[in-house]
């Protein structure tokens, strides 16, 4: 058998470790609906802070954890989800939750210090050792940690639109989708299979974005649009992005290239003697 193709089933607690980035969106979305209920002015920004500042402090105390026990497969999408935020930080300027913020090379402070945290805690380096042969074994890792930051491209594509609660419905129930990839890719064995599971969650929730982004902007226009919107349009341009996430997706799939041609340089060469 080659064991490549195989890596044992996480347990549920794993499981349910790699569910929170997933499932985190929609309790998000609840908690602000039944929020709204009780609070009828604009909410204040520090009531916003208080909401986001745990969830990242969180997010960074898991990538530490992560890091101490050698990188195990729940972890990787907390990494992608921190590591596309810091992206957009680094080169944002603006507002967030109120408050104006200029970003730069700071943005990457609170992935370094687990970083710093983690290897002194491990006294060395070997947890990094541990996760260069843990991708090279299982690439689809490298896809899981992408996978980890599609609830917030999912996000992204719903910048301008607000309109009723039914947005934040199709949202999380799009991301709950991703979630159930997420259970199905913790649970099966085969590489393949688990790697099949993030596709077609990603591509099974990209569709119900796209079809209800079609819906809401076709006839809709804004102050800073030229013509109304349609769905012709809505579908090219969030196609177009659905094709760019699924090409980063899929591109780990050169790391059993690579081993291939690796294994290839490495077999003996026979030679026949005359």
């Amino acid at each position: 058998m080659d064991t490549t193709q195989l890596t044992y089933p996480a347990s549920w607690k794993e499981t349910f470790l790699a569910l929170i980035p997933f499932i985190l969106l929609p309790v998000l979305f609840l908690f602000g609906l039944l929020l709204s209920l009780f609070i009828t002015s604009q909410p204040k920004p520090i009531l916003a802070l208080g909401i986001l500042l745990p969830v990242i402090v969180g997010f960074l105390f898991a990538m530490l954890i992560g890091w101490v026990k050698g990188f195990p497969r729940w972890v990787f999408p907390y990494w992608g989800f921190i590591l596309l935020i810091t992206l957009y930080i680094r080169d944002f300027s603006g507002t967030i939750a109120g408050y104006w913020v200029d970003g730069n090379w700071w943005a990457w402070t609170p992935v370094a210090a687990v970083a710093l945290i983690g290897t002194l805690w491990a006294r060395g380096l070997k947890p990094v050792s541990s996760l260069f042969k843990s991708i090279w074994k299982d690439w689809t890792l490298l896809s899981f940690a992408f996978y980890g930051t599609l609830p917030l491209m999912f996000l992204f594509a719903y910048d301008e639109v607000h309109g009723s609660p039914f947005e934040y419905i199709i949202q999380s129930a799009a991301t709950l989708i991703l979630a159930v990839g997420t259970a199905i890719y913790m649970r099966t064995e085969n590489i393949w299979h688990r790697f099949a599971s993030l596709v077609g969650g990603f591509s099974i929730g990209w569709l119900a974005v796209m079809i209800h982004l079609g819906i809401y902007w076709n006839g809709r226009q804004l102050f800073w649009m030229s013509e109304p919107g349609s769905w012709t349009g809505t579908l090219n341009w969030t196609s177009q992005m659905g094709v760019f996430l699924m090409l980063v997706l899929v591109t780990p799939l050169v790391v059993p290239l690579l081993r291939l041609m690796v294994t290839a340089f490495r077999s003996p060469q026979i030679v026949l003697k005359t």
